[in-house]
């Protein structure tokens, strides 16, 4: 079945949400399916993306100040009846991209971190690991140095996972 331009992005769309098979921020979908791939334009992406919100084909999850994108059983349901319209060769490439994104893209919004400086000249660093419903950690260090702090910041996303099962380990008992 052949549809126009604007049905062909909405299943794209669905279908990269369905390959991620995880809600993400609408920052993260629109710089999959924009930026990083030119599959839909920037613009056209957030009018379909609140097209499918509107549908009820997605949903917005989770109650922090950003909340995610995740798709809905309707959208499911709609996925799977339009599954075969999705050309071959746009699944493969949306398969194989998000194969090899989906930790990057789990970690740039799951794993934030931020730094400031205080009035006595030192610097709080704010780490954090984001749940969709929740922070599941959330940590604040003082460090003397704005390097020090540039430090903490940018070896945070690599080290959240260790961080946390270290203080779980230390601190809960089974």
């Amino acid at each position: 079945m052949i549809h126009d331009e604007t049905t062909n992005n909405k299943l794209l769309v669905l279908f990269v949400l369905d390959k991620l098979e995880m809600a993400v921020n609408e920052e993260i979908l629109l710089q999959i399916c924009s930026m990083d791939n030119n599959w839909v334009p920037y613009l056209f992406c957030k009018q379909i993306i609140h097209e499918l919100l509107k549908s009820g084909f997605i949903t917005r999850v989770g109650n922090n100040g950003n909340p995610m994108i995740a798709l809905t059983t309707d959208g499911r349901t709609c996925l799977a009846h339009f599954y075969n319209d999705i050309a071959l060769s746009v699944q493969e490439e949306v398969a194989e991209y998000v194969r090899n994104h989906r930790l990057d893209y789990r970690k740039q919004q799951e794993f934030v971190a931020d730094y400031y400086r205080n009035s006595d000249s030192t610097f709080t660093v704010s780490l954090k690991i984001l749940q969709v419903s929740q922070p599941l950690l959330d940590i604040k260090l003082v460090v003397p140095s704005r390097s020090v702090a540039a430090s903490v910041y940018n070896s945070w996303s690599g080290k959240a996972h260790e961080v946390y099962q270290a203080l779980h380990d230390i601190l809960v008992e089974d």
